[in-house]
């Protein structure tokens, strides 16, 4: 149980440490108006990341974990879709591969 405790904790500072530097400016730039080109690009970016991201790691992925990509994809499909929430889908993505990898190989 122990080593669950670390893994769930390590995953937590993680989000926290990525999650501020991306999500502060926000409270900063709340209420401001811009073009609506820029906020066409600032919808956009957060997906092109996450996609470049795992399309990149699936690319070099060892064939025993490709299955593991197929279904963590799918799961964040899903969830992005749904709910539309960058910070969700990524949440689901890491609980997916988590129980994954500790659970089903």
């Amino acid at each position: 149980m122990d080593k669950y405790y670390y893994y769930i904790i390590g995953t937590l500072v993680a989000a926290a440490v990525t999650i501020i530097p991306k999500v502060l400016p926000l409270f900063f730039l709340k209420g401001k108006t811009f073009n609506k080109k820029l906020m066409t690009f600032f919808k956009i970016v957060p997906y092109t990341s996450m996609s470049v991201l795992i399309l990149r790691e699936v690319l070099v992925a060892e064939s025993a974990n490709k299955l593991m990509y197929v279904v963590t994809i799918g799961v964040a499909s899903v969830v992005s879709y749904i709910t539309r929430n960058m910070v969700l889908t990524v949440f689901a993505s890491i609980l997916t591969t988590f129980l994954y990898m500790n659970f089903l190989i």
